[in-house]
């Protein structure tokens, strides 16, 4: 059976009205929108957006100050728009990247640990996060700048052959939705975002797989110390919720725990942001931003500021999260993959949840898609 995996009920700010590019409100206001890793994309928009409403003179002056000093480091007018999806309503597609790179590894041999294709409705009401997963078998469109292309490979191969470009080509031919905007954060820039904001509290799902069952239930960390999380809310600074939200061997839905465990962050991460003072307290908030956009890059017309003002309507209970519908795990192309398509080269034949949920996305209508695809909790 095709599986959604992950919670339709999620959490994490998003944009009200769209962004530049998608929203009518941003395209008119300056040259961007918004968005980051699986992991805080709209962090700079929210914390911007309470500094338009009143964080006073000198955090809007930070933020306008940030906007510019973002490392804009993709331009996806260097795809030729013959080779992209058009553009059919103001909704706003953002595309947020977790790269693996760490400091100290050759960033060549980074690929996309984490990608979400974020959808801001045109009305700006609601948000839906779309996780996809990085083993899923896919067609990597042919580029003339990346190293490989023009075959089928897991989804993060597009990543470390081609970077960004790549990802959105192989995005924009799986789905054929446009994406808007990029924002991309490493492992590094997330520890400081959470230490930002003093922590986060996650819930964390005690480990199932065998030989990785504890006692008191838990999961201990395959990586470095090997810190072990009791199972329950654990208050956590930077590093530990960055080393919770890596683990997945622990668990026997893999990598889709993974991938549901850093949702869970990025609802953990705007609570805490709305709940622990961060927005009424102006250093605090400075800080935030700043320690924002240190962690990100973003494609040359991202706008922070002209975003912002578009999302201070939503809050973390406006995301909807899902992960792309599949097939389950199996094996294509010599590996083990998670499989997308029966017949990778025809998805429409033999994935049809998939193709309805990309065209809902195109035409604004995801709200319609899940109330006609209701999740089966016991899956």
């Amino acid at each position: 059976m095709t599986q959604y995996g992950s919670n339709y009920r999620g959490s994490a700010s998003v944009p009200p009205g769209g962004g530049s590019g998608g929203g009518a409100g941003v395209a008119q206001a300056a040259a961007g929108g918004p968005t980051r890793r699986g992991l805080i994309g709209s962090g700079i928009g929210l914390v911007a957006s309470i500094a338009a409403a009143g964080g006073g003179f000198a955090v809007w002056s930070t933020a306008n100050s940030t906007n510019e000093d973002l490392d804009r480091a993709f331009d996806l007018d260097a795809i030729p728009e013959e080779d992209r999806p058009e553009r059919t309503n103001q909704a706003l597609n953002l595309l947020v990247i977790g790269s693996d790179h760490r400091e100290g590894n050759d960033e060549s041999d980074a690929r996309s640990d984490t990608t979400i294709l974020m959808h801001v409705n045109e009305d700006g009401n609601a948000a839906y996060g779309i996780s996809i997963p990085r083993d899923l078998y896919v067609y990597i469109p042919e580029d003339p700048d990346a190293e490989v292309s023009d075959t089928f490979d897991k989804f993060n191969a597009a990543y470390a052959w081609g970077g960004v470009n790549l990802t959105v080509r192989t995005i924009e031919n799986l789905t054929g939705v446009r994406i808007d905007h990029i924002i991309e954060i490493d492992f590094n820039g997330l520890v400081a975002v959470v230490d930002a904001l003093g922590g986060v509290t996650l819930d964390v799902q005690a480990a199932d797989a065998d030989g990785y069952i504890t006692d008191p239930p838990g999961v201990e960390s395959i990586h470095g110390e090997h810190t072990f999380f009791e199972a329950g809310p654990n208050q956590m600074d930077g590093e530990q919720a960055l080393d919770y939200v890596r683990q997945r061997y622990q668990y026997n839905e893999g990598d889709f725990a993974r991938m549901r465990h850093q949702q869970d962050l990025i609802k953990a991460i705007m609570d805490s942001a709305l709940s622990a003072g961060v927005l009424t307290n102006e250093d605090k908030l400075t800080s935030f931003i700043s320690s924002t956009s240190d962690a990100v890059k973003v494609d040359t017309n991202f706008n922070a500021v002209s975003t912002a003002i578009n999302l201070m309507d939503m809050r973390s209970d406006d995301l909807v999260f899902m992960t792309t519908p599949h097939l389950g795990t199996g094996e294509q192309g010599g590996q083990s993959v998670v499989v997308y398509a029966e017949d990778p080269e025809n998805p429409e034949g033999s994935n049809p949840e998939a193709v309805s949920l990309w065209e809902a996305v195109r035409d604004d209508k995801v709200a319609d898609w899940i109330e006609a695809n209701p999740k089966d909790e016991e899956e």
